[in-house]
């Protein structure tokens, strides 16, 4: 099987009402998703920031921004959000880093994760090419909505919470692995959780009456 052509710029198959105007997406939502997806699972420091770098990996191709915007449109969503880079990258990371089997599980489902919302969140026509380099398909939904709909920001919204929560709970954030200091400092910010308050001790049984009275 020959490898796919890469498909034609995705906005060049647009229909004029729904043609892409390039507008960098910030990377932010895929990183609290890869942090918040790495606190399901007991996993090491190093794991749960390895997940957020799973969680923002097919973002490799937006440097394709550095060549052009007909660069960009035409490579991102292209050279690595696909299956074959999905597995390559989990591979390699598996590898190098001697992860468990559960983490590396978890890194494959983030990579995915991470297509599903683009192609739910990006903008009405704009897909992903999946199967390349073997197939030019590119995949999409009618359910798609607006970069800036308010699905993107309620998105946003709850990813951030629950970080929120695990930082209060768990006592952690996303910088516990890169800058443990910082992480250290934001924590001290953040209200300690109450303590259990141990159960009242049951008072204390009389002495017994002396012998004779």
């Amino acid at each position: 099987m020959q490898p796919a052509r890469l498909p034609l710029p995705l906005h060049r198959r647009c229909s004029p009402r729904h043609r892409w105007r390039p507008q960098p997406m910030p990377p932010i939502t895929h990183v609290l998703a890869g942090w918040c997806a790495g606190n399901v699972l007991q996993l090491t420091a190093k794991e749960r920031a390895l997940c957020i770098a799973a969680s923002v990996l097919p973002d490799l191709d937006g440097l394709s921004l550095l060549g052009g915007v007909d660069s960009y449109q035409a490579y991102h969503h292209v050279l690595c959000h696909n299956l074959t880079f999905g597995l390559a990258a989990t591979l390699g990371v598996v590898c190098l880093c001697r992860c468990s089997l559960k983490a590396s599980v978890m890194f494959l489902l983030l990579f995915h994760l991470h297509l599903l919302m683009d192609i739910l969140g990006s903008g009405p026509g704009w897909g992903i090419a999946y199967f390349w380099a073997w197939s030019s398909r590119v995949f999409s939904s009618s359910h798609a909505w607006s970069f800036t709909g308010w699905q993107n920001q309620v998105t946003l919204l709850l990813f951030a919470g629950w970080t929120v929560g695990i930082a209060v709970r768990c006592r952690r954030t996303p910088l516990e692995f890169v800058a443990p200091r910082l992480d250290a400092l934001v924590l001290r910010m953040l209200p300690t959780p109450a303590s259990v308050t141990p159960a009242a001790e049951a008072p204390a049984a009389p002495p017994p009456d002396a012998a004779g009275h």
